[in-house]
């Protein structure tokens, strides 16, 4: 381009410059974040957007009670005293199922029949041991008659009846041991049930081998008689005591169910550092809800931590070495506290100085509330 002379030139070239410096440094419009902050009137706090609240989760700190509630998985089972085993009691082979997981049974009725060579001997030894009765009672009146009309002794009626006690105590035991196997004739075995109850599990598989040292066949359980098993750390074992109060959770249900604990395990799980604790429900009416196998959460009381205790997710680390809280000091207004803390314990954690009873604390949104103090720095 020709410039009629080098002044002119120079001043069309700085309008320019300073045209587009203007255009470039306007800044596009952009909505404002609910988080961004504003400046508050007092040092050291920090003051939001009320949009911004409903991120918020604040919660009033308090003197610590005697007791806290701790949550622990569990599932529902069948008492241990109402539930029932079926196995076999010879060596067989299942041939036939009369009973599946599920079925209500009475007291009874037939659940597997079984066919095994050992029946046939059983049942024979039965049958022989009832003939020598027969036998010895026959003898024992035959000695009691002569020794009555003078032409028998003694020691001969007293032998037939000391050989008639031992027949009876042999038909006894053979007929126990007849009645445990079941009923049936020749080399079939028919299990029934030994209560009423629901099948809560079935091991009987057609064809399949069972022994009397294997798995039960069948087990029979009270579906009114169920408990509520928890899965307690051991931390949380310590003070829980039999007779204090529970609340069970389960999701087919809307509200809580009260319980009690009956029953607190001796024995860890290796695996999980985990104790059985069972728990028995308040209600005395059986609930059709409750079914074995379902999957609850129970709370159980356990003695707190003396003072105060926040939840640990209202902590924020600075620095890697300071521990900070939000407290809430107006309406939308918070300050950062210093705190010095204690041991942690079941998601809490105990508050040595820098809090007091009534404060309100940030226990869930302490970053978003961190990220805008970190903007007016």
């Amino acid at each position: 381009m020709f410039y009629p002379n080098k002044a002119a030139g120079s001043l069309l070239v700085a309008c320019c410059l300073t045209a587009g410096l203007t255009a470039c440094s306007k800044p596009d419009p952009v909505k404002p974040s609910p988080a961004a902050p504003v400046h508050s009137q007092v040092p050291g706090q920090l003051k939001i957007q009320p949009a911004s609240m409903k991120m918020l989760d604040i919660q009033t700190v308090k003197d610590m009670q005697d007791t806290q509630t701790a949550w622990a998985p569990a599932h529902i089972a069948f008492r241990d005293d109402q539930v029932t085993a079926v196995n076999a009691q010879v060596s067989a082979r299942v041939v036939e199922i009369h009973a599946n997981v599920g079925d209500v049974v009475k007291q009874g009725s037939p659940l597997v029949t079984l066919a095994s060579p050992e029946a046939v001997r059983i049942r024979y030894e039965l049958s022989k041991a009832e003939v020598g009765y027969q036998v010895a009672l026959t003898e024992t009146k035959r000695q009691q008659a002569m020794y009555e009309k003078n032409v028998g002794t003694q020691v001969d009626k007293l032998a037939a009846e000391a050989r008639l006690r031992e027949a009876e105590q042999e038909m006894e035991r053979a007929r126990r041991t007849v009645g445990l196997m079941g009923q049936g004739k020749n080399d079939r075995i028919v299990i029934s049930a030994p209560r009423t109850g629901v099948i809560a599990s079935r091991n009987a598989t057609i064809g399949a081998t069972v022994e009397p040292t294997g798995d039960p066949l069948f087990v029979i359980g009270d579906p009114k008689a169920v408990w509520v098993v928890a899965e307690v750390f051991e931390n949380d074992l310590t003070g829980m005591r039999v007779g204090a109060p529970a609340q069970i959770e389960l999701s087919s249900m809307s509200s809580l169910v009260s319980g009690k604990i009956q029953r607190i395990g001796a024995v860890l799980s290796a695996e999980t550092r985990r104790a059985p604790v069972f728990v028995t429900l308040d209600s005395d009416k059986p609930l059709p809800e409750l079914r074995p196998g379902m999957l609850a959460r129970v709370g159980l009381q356990v003695p707190s931590q003396p003072g105060m205790v926040i939840p640990l997710s209202a902590v924020l680390i600075k620095d890697e070495r300071r521990s900070i809280v939000y407290v809430q000091t107006g309406e939308n207004t918070f300050e950062a506290r210093d705190v010095t803390l204690g041991a942690p314990s079941r998601g809490n954690i105990a508050v040595i100085s820098g809090l007091k009873p009534g404060d309100r604390v940030v226990v869930r949104g302490g970053l978003l509330l961190d990220g805008a103090a970190s903007q007016l720095l």
